[in-house]
């Protein structure tokens, strides 16, 4: 069984969801789900390291690219805190850190949007029309490879200072998760992009020696180094999405040479999320290769990356998009990692 508790909540009518809890992973599929789904997942839910490719797999993407809605969350590693949240259309993970609460959705990115979390101490899957509250109540899920059907699953991570319910007990003891993304750092947009902040700081809490507590910068194609506020997005003739939150920085355009087009007209964009950078492949035609401490690998189309400085991204074309430290960093703490070439 997962460590920690596993709850599920029916709510009158919020859209349903059929789930499968394994060793290390949920997911939820709009119900009524494919029952082939739902069994190729229920048999890989005893399996106590099932590969992220595997479970994917078994969610093929709709013909019609409408609908199919789902989420998934796995847990790769031997640490609880770092997870890996999948989604696509109308499902969502929300997420329960030290510093607050996030959600993670799709964003309309196909065939799903994926990305890394750390310090995660609780989990809920849902429907994106749900309200950001906090977790806890439902009913508590007490063995191994469950399949369900609710409103919502919620994982929250076993505290030695909390008794873990039992078996057929109502769990309605709940942490800090406040109804608002506490940690999420905001920098005012800058039309300059190599010159100073003129917003607040990247660094949270004036912590500008710690380097796993500030957006990392970035060099485009070898330009000067700025540190993202909002969305950024990157090709040839880039082009920002037709909805934007009015609430948000406005997108950043970077456009970058591409003598042979090997990058398309909007290849990549780079996104703020807390205090993590996240880079997604925008369905390019070529792709996207992620050069890090780990070696080389290649983004799949609209794949999603957390990636961490001394990381590289290149688009072709000798496009590359350095990650750098932030700033007021120093370049003492931690040296940029690049594999050897």
């Amino acid at each position: 069984m997962l460590p920690g508790s596993v709850t599920s909540l029916a709510t009158a009518g919020a859209p349903a969801w059929d789930s499968i809890v394994g060793e290390r992973f949920i997911a939820v599929l709009r119900a009524p789900a494919d029952p082939r789904v739902l069994d190729a997942l229920a048999e890989a839910a005893g399996d106590p390291r099932p590969s992220l490719e595997r479970l994917i797999s078994f969610i093929p993407a709709p013909l019609d690219q409408a609908g199919g809605d789902f989420a998934l969350v796995w847990w790769g590693g031997g640490d609880l805190g770092e997870v890996t949240a999948v989604a696509r259309g109308d499902a969502v993970v929300d997420l329960d850190s030290p510093g607050g609460s996030r959600r993670f959705d799709a964003r309309g990115i196909r065939p799903w949007h994926l990305a890394e979390f750390r310090e995660v101490d609780g989990i809920r899957l849902t429907a994106a029309g749900a309200p950001l509250a906090p977790l806890g109540g439902g009913t508590v899920v007490g063995h191994a490879r469950a399949s369900l059907r609710a409103s919502a699953i919620e994982w929250r991570r076993g505290d030695a200072t909390e008794p873990e319910p039992a078996a057929g007990e109502v769990d309605t003891v709940h942490t800090r998760h406040p109804a608002a993304d506490v940690d999420t750092v905001l920098t005012a947009r800058r039309d300059d992009a190599s010159g100073p902040p003129s917003g607040p700081s990247a660094v949270v809490d004036g912590a500008a020696g710690d380097l796993d507590r500030a957006v990392p910068s970035v060099r485009i194609a070898g330009g000067a180094p700025f540190t993202p506020s909002g969305p950024v997005f990157v090709g040839r003739r880039p082009a920002a999405p037709r909805i934007v939150s009015a609430d948000g920085p406005a997108p950043q355009l970077v456009r970058v040479e591409s003598p042979g087009r090997v990058v398309s007209s909007t290849h990549l964009e780079l996104r703020v999320e807390g205090v993590r950078l996240v880079a997604s492949d925008l369905r390019s035609t070529n792709g996207t290769t992620v050069l890090g401490p780990n070696g080389v690998r290649r983004l799949r189309a609209g794949e999603s990356i957390v990636v961490v400085p001394g990381m590289r991204l290149d688009l072709g074309d000798d496009t590359i998009i350095e990650i750098l430290r932030p700033p007021g960093v120093d370049p003492t703490l931690r040296a940029d990692s690049r594999p050897n070439t």
